[in-house]
């Protein structure tokens, strides 16, 4: 979760697509890391379907 986490600070959105690719997973484990990174209050969900995006919350990226 924190490789997603650090992904989305450098790209400041990013889609399931992106983690699939990132942590070569499958669609459904992706959808679950996001889900869970949102439940946390990590990340924020934007649009529905196929148009969804994912940003960080204030907060949830550490400074550099």
């Amino acid at each position: 979760l924190e490789k997603i986490m650090k992904l989305a600070g450098e790209k400041r959105s990013i889609t399931n697509d992106h983690v699939q690719k990132l942590l070569r997973v499958s669609d459904a484990t992706a959808t679950r890391y996001l889900s869970a990174l949102v439940r946390q209050g990590r990340l924020k969900q934007l649009g529905v379907r196929a148009s969804t995006r994912y940003e960080p919350t204030l907060g949830s990226i550490p400074a550099v």
